[in-house]
């Protein structure tokens, strides 16, 4: 049985990405989310672990989340309640 990959277009199994990944999309996900100032928290956090762990792409990964993040959220409110991406792709 193989680990579960919450790394989306990486690898991680390399630097520890791994646990970091996984932080972020259960502060993103279903059991998460809430506003824009805890997207930047959970962003920030995944930058940090990143960027303890040495890996090189912590900057252009924050960057990621940043611009694109936004679809996967799970907002409490405004500007919309849920997440994009579960509205968009039910399935996903």
């Amino acid at each position: 049985m193989t680990d579960r990959q919450y790394c989306l277009f990486m690898n991680g199994r390399i630097r520890n990405r791994n646990i970091g990944c996984k932080r972020h999309d259960n502060a993103y996900g279903i059991n998460g989310g809430g506003t824009g100032a805890d997207r930047r928290r959970a962003d920030r956090a995944l930058y940090a672990h990143m960027r303890e762990n040495g890996d090189p792409l912590a900057l252009l990964v924050l960057a990621f989340t940043r611009l694109f993040g936004w679809f996967f959220f799970n907002y409490h409110g405004k500007p919309w309640r849920g997440q994009l991406v579960r509205k968009l792709f039910p399935g996903y």
